[in-house]
């Protein structure tokens, strides 16, 4: 039944104006640029009535127009940490390896950090916090990891069970916090920090490190043709998993060798000749097992764009798309409900996270073999196309505009500040 459905559902992505990227995601080499048919039971989206326009879209395929300036060298250097280099489809980059055996080398490459402040108690906040603390404890280090938070903020009491207080100078006012701070970890949403940044530039000591795990804040400093203070580093390690999954491999690395997030590391500004290595010990001590070196520009535009283009879009634009087929082929509206939900978490969900898409695809019958081609036929170029946009978008500044501005109709509209809201 779930094989059916996923033939089904795919067809439906040729039909609509959507980013379906379950369907562009096909186990098969792309199609040569100009091959793509639209059958005519299944009428192309308005994208691709054009045939000028698919050949456009073809061109962009076949030779992605380059964007921003060259790619810039990720390689780093490191005193404390073993650097590797490894191969990825024949393009090398360099890693560090985490590991809990690495955990005695954090009081030398945190060297100079006396307080780690985190800031948000969202996602990432109480798993960042929580593995530092627990790192650092194991490294018998004697650097305080420390929550900041708004004042009458109900967050305390979360923080409060995960053992961080008033009382041990862990738990704190986020103006305090960050002023005490030698590497204050900005991990409040992105809409807060558009609206606070200011201040908190404004509190942070000379020398200190700014730490972030979205690059959201350069993107929004650069659509206002500004830039960071140029007295403190600015650093960014971003796992690749949400807070609650960074806290639970972390804890189950204990038990399970290898078990982590990888996390990306980015060093924007470095004041000092620290700033590689605090990044680096921050990535260990979160429990990455790999860790390797982007840009905060890169970070913040692949970030947005897959926001953007699959986790929001795509989701919102599958769910629209299969209700739609569904109910127009004569379902009722309940069960064609039920048969969306299934079709986005049920078994055709678990097995690509799991095992990929080509084994869904190789589970379908061999007519569901001919719909699956058929409906990813028609539906590359139209969601190729609009994957082109939103990227345009998050490169322009536009997409990180928007997102300041809802951002602040909601905290009007919830009369609150936006540093109540921790979430990342």
């Amino acid at each position: 039944m779930a094989a059916q459905t996923s033939a089904a559902s795919t067809l439906a992505f040729g039909r609509h104006k959507t980013l379906a990227a379950a369907a562009a995601a096909g186990p098969k080499p792309l199609p040569a640029p100009g091959s793509v048919s639209f059958p005519a039971a299944q009428p192309a989206c308005l994208l691709s009535a054009s045939a000028a326009r698919r050949r456009d879209v073809a061109a962009m395929v076949s030779a992605p127009p380059a964007v921003g300036t060259a790619m810039p060298s990720l390689d780093f250097e490191t005193s404390v940490f073993r650097k590797e280099k490894v191969s990825l489809a024949g393009h090398e980059e360099y890693i560090v390896r985490g590991g809990r055996n690495l955990f005695p080398l954090l009081p030398e490459a945190f060297k100079g950090v006396k307080q780690i402040g985190v800031i948000g108690w969202g996602s990432q906040g109480p798993a960042q916090a929580q593995n530092l603390r627990d790192s650092l404890a194991e490294a018998k280090s004697d650097i305080v990891v420390k929550i900041g938070l708004r004042k009458g903020s109900k967050s305390f009491e979360e923080a409060r069970a995960a053992g961080f207080t008033e009382e041990s100078g862990t738990l704190g006012d986020i103006w305090e916090t960050v002023s005490g701070s030698d590497l204050v970890l900005l991990l409040i949403s992105d809409a807060a920090q558009a609206d606070n940044y200011e201040k908190i530039f404004s509190h942070m000591k000379p020398n200190s490190i700014l730490g972030l795990s979205h690059g959201f804040l350069l993107g929004h400093l650069q659509s206002l043709g500004l830039d960071f203070p140029k007295n403190i580093s600015v650093i960014a390690v971003c796992p690749k998993g949400m807070g609650p999954s960074v806290r639970r491999l972390y804890v189950q690395g204990k038990e399970v060798n290898g078990a982590g997030i990888n996390s990306s590391f980015a060093v924007h500004q470095d004041v000092d000749g620290r700033a590689t290595d605090v990044a680096l010990a921050w990535s260990v001590a979160l429990g990455s097992p790999f860790t390797f070196a982007t840009t905060l520009e890169q970070e913040y535009k692949s970030d947005i764009f897959g926001e953007r283009g699959i986790l929001l879009g795509a989701v919102h634009g599958i769910v629209e798309a299969l209700f739609r087929r569904y109910t127009e082929q004569g379902m009722d509206e309940e069960s064609a409900y039920k048969n969306t939900v299934e079709g986005i978490t049920g078994i055709i969900s678990k097995t690509i996270s799991k095992k990929g898409m080509l084994e869904v695809y190789n589970s379908l019958s061999e007519e569901g073999k001919k719909e699956f081609n058929k409906a990813y036929s028609a539906s590359f170029y139209p969601c190729m196309d609009i994957l082109y946009e939103c990227y345009e978008d998050v490169a322009s500044g536009s997409e990180i505009r928007s997102v300041v501005l809802a951002g602040r109709r909601f905290y009007v509209k919830r009369g609150t500040t936006s540093v109540s809201n921790g979430q990342h």
